[in-house]
């Protein structure tokens, strides 16, 4: 299928440039790629920052929304009926990043599957993303990269105020009007070197029927999170800091009408979620003497989920008048309990011999346990994993052309026999002032164990489908090697580019492996399948003059499997209808991903625009038919290309003398281009849902600073 016209003319426009952008100044102060405060330009580790301006102008709901326009990352609408959220990142899935909080993972195998729309944005200060495998200090899980969310660290007492409101188009399931509100005050106490910062974030979104089935296309989310975050800093050598994070969200996706108000189990098709997560992470930074420094931090998450899967259609119904009736019902078909935690200690020290070494060693000790109890799949899962990992780098300015960062993990894994060595090094090559090349080797490693994507069950035909580990499920192996030149044209101008390949081994597969003795469940086996590549090009190039900056990006990725991989039915053509379907691609990922940002400082209004180009990428489907749910055939759609429009535009006021009032309109998804061929009925393929999370929406604000 063609580009639609719109998107075959933002094609041309972008030709002549074929690039992405930098979302940063070159001063800005990182911290993820080497664990210190330093200028951006001077990290050898390549290092991509969001913003807090770009955040709050881009009315950002969560953190999903906040990296929606990322160069190089895309967020993908995962599931049809309850709407979860994944990130992509180098054309992986988010299994393979690790998302950190200040430096922390507080991110479980549970907390992952809905996560990354549980951290509101108004919490976040910047957002870091490193891309590959680069540094010794994160997980051998981290083989895409890293995504470290920088809290705030206010310098004056003072708080604010936002309430924003939204509509999207499609049937409107709920009175309720959409809503995110956030509240945030900061005290800070000077002569005691404190700074105290409790804040609060309440948001709704209404649940929208868009194809007109009756059935919800966007899935209803309530949402509350509260917390605080403590710094302190002692003496001029010392600094403690504290943060505590309290979220629930109630979700729901299904049958529209009377339905969405009575139990989930009582409407023909229906997904309901009920999530709690607790955070907490303790961190101390100490100077011990001019040349060597220390950290010690502890993290701890708790991730509680209740749960049900189904609906009448799939599940069958008390009600002797109904289609889907069961003398056999039970009502307590289709609930589940789901729990994780995660301990984290990391301990590193760090020295500093002259200025042109930095010795970084360090342990790290990580334990998970999972439980997971849904009796109508027949699964229960009660794991618990151990990771101790030791980690040395070292930062070599060899002179003013070489600075290399080079390291190694040794990781023990539970679930692993031997220890697992992950060497890591960067070299960074900087001729002049503005040209810089960054060159990363990494190795790494995923455990066997239950991540995010293996605790979500959905529905197809009528029937539940699940994914089981494979017994003997070994761990899949990485290398990945990118090379990323930087070159500063001008004060105004920046071109960069990013070229990466990561090679897998073992590499994990989801294969169907359906059990005859479960007629209403369709079971998946995540196994290991042979060797498999990633590999491709981001382009990057900006302007940024003194009141606005027009960022352009280009993404070209290709993520292919050395076989070819049963994705759906079955392959020994035991059933016509079941029919095989295989593919060396890897399903759900676009081979070609474009942004772009601009924003100006205007003398009336600031605006904003910001759009997503999102290519082809195939994706599984099974069709069923519409009344009986009785499998028609199994398909590889090529889905169609995709252009994502936000605008925006806000006014500050300054109503006293230390307060500012902001007022904010705009659009996401203006021109509407959303998924064509929704599913439709009790009997739709959840899985199948791709393109932008939600359609035309239209969203005002007022922000109070005060």
């Amino acid at each position: 299928m063609k580009p639609r016209l719109h998107t075959r003319l933002i094609l041309a426009a972008l030709a002549p440039v074929v690039a992405v952008a930098q979302t940063q100044e070159l001063d800005t102060l990182v911290v993820t790629g080497s664990a210190v405060a330093e200028p951006l330009k001077d990290a050898p580790v390549r290092t991509e920052v969001i913003d807090r301006e770009w955040i709050t102008r881009a009315a950002s709901r969560d953190l999903a929304a906040a990296i929606d326009h990322a160069p190089g990352l895309r967020v993908e609408n995962a599931c049809g009926i309850c709407n979860t959220q994944q990130i992509q990142m180098l054309g992986l899935p988010q299994s393979y990043i690790a998302i950190l909080q200040d430096g922390l993972p507080t991110f479980t195998g549970l907390a992952g599957v809905y996560g990354i729309e549980q951290i509101p944005a108004g919490l976040i200060e910047r957002i870091e993303v490193v891309k590959g495998g680069g540094s010794a200090l994160y997980g051998p899980g981290a083989v895409a990269g890293v995504v470290n969310l920088i809290p705030r660290e206010p310098l004056d007492s003072g708080g604010s105020f936002d309430i924003r409101m939204s509509r999207m188009r499609g049937n409107q399931v709920d009175t309720r009007l959409p809503y995110d509100i956030t509240g945030m005050y900061d005290w800070v106490i000077p002569e005691a070197n404190l700074a105290v910062t409790g804040f609060a974030n309440t948001s709704y979104v209404r649940p929208v029927d868009i194809s007109g089935d009756g059935f919800t296309d966007v899935a209803e989310r309530d949402f509350l999170a509260a917390g605080l975050r403590l710094l302190w800093e002692p003496s001029s050598a010392s600094k403690l800091s504290f943060d505590f994070l309290h979220a629930g969200e109630e979700r729901r996706g299904g049958e529209a009408g009377a339905a969405f108000d009575r139990p989930p189990n009582q409407a023909s098709l229906a997904e309901q979620i009920k999530s709690r997560r607790q955070t907490a992470a303790l961190k101390l930074n100490h100077q011990l003497a001019p040349d060597w420094d220390m950290a010690l931090a502890y993290a701890y998450a708790r991730t509680r989920r209740d749960s049900y899967y189904g609906g009448t259609a799939a599940l069958g119904s008390p009600d002797p008048l109904s289609p889907f009736f069961d003398p056999g019902w039970d009502p307590t078909l289709g609930f589940g309990d789901t729990a994780s935690d995660l301990h984290f200690l990391d301990a590193t020290w760090a020295w500093s011999p002259g200025d042109d070494h930095r010795l970084t060693f360090g342990a790290q000790y990580r334990h998970e346990t999972i439980t997971d109890r849904q009796q109508t799949i027949g699964r229960l899962i009660d794991d618990r994993y151990e990771l101790f990992g030791l980690l040395a780098q070292h930062r070599w300015k060899i002179n003013d052309l070489f600075t290399a960062e080079y390291g190694a993990r040794l990781d023990f894994h539970s679930e692993i026999d031997d220890p697992v060595l992950s060497p890591r090094a960067t070299v960074m090559v900087e001729p002049n002032d503005s040209l810089r090349i960054r060159n990363s080797l990494g190795w790494g490693f995923r455990a066997p164990e239950t991540f995010d994507e293996d605790l979500h069950i959905s529905n197809v035909g009528g029937d539940l489908q699940v994914i089981r580990l494979d017994p003997n499920l070994k761990e899949e192996s990485a290398v990945t090697l990118s090379v990323a030149p930087e070159w500063r044209i001008t004060d105004r101008w920046r071109v960069e580019s990013n070229l990466f390949h990561t090679w897998l081994k073992d590499a994990f597969v989801i294969n169907p492996d359906d059990d005859p003795a479960t007629p209403d469940v369709e079971e998946f086996l995540k196994t290991n399948a042979g060797r498999a590549r990633v590999y491709g090009m981001e382009m990057n190039v900006g302007y940024f003059a003194d009141d606005w900056r027009l960022e352009l990006s280009w993404t070209e990725q290709r993520l292919q499997y050395a076989d070819a991989e049963l994705l759906l039915g079955d392959d020994t053509f035991a059933d016509p209808a079941d029919n095989p379907v295989f593919s060396r691609r890897f399903p759900r990922t676009p081979r070609h991903l474009g942004q772009i940002r601009y924003t100006h400082e205007g003398a009336w209004f600031d605006t904003f625009i910001a759009a997503n180009l999102t290519g082809p990428m195939l994706v599984p489907h099974v069709v069923s038919a519409t009344a009986t749910g009785d499998l028609v055939e199994n398909r590889l759609r090529k889905t169609p290309w995709f252009f994502n429009l936000d605008v925006g535009a806000s006014k500050s006021f300054d109503i006293r003398e230390s307060d500012k009032l902001t007022v904010s309109v705009g659009i996401r998804n203006l021109l509407d281009d959303y998924q064509a061929d929704l599913e439709r009925g009790p009997f739709r393929d959840a899985d199948y849902v791709y393109g932008p999370a939600f359609p035309r929406t239209f969203h005002a604000g007022v922000r109070w600073e005060f």
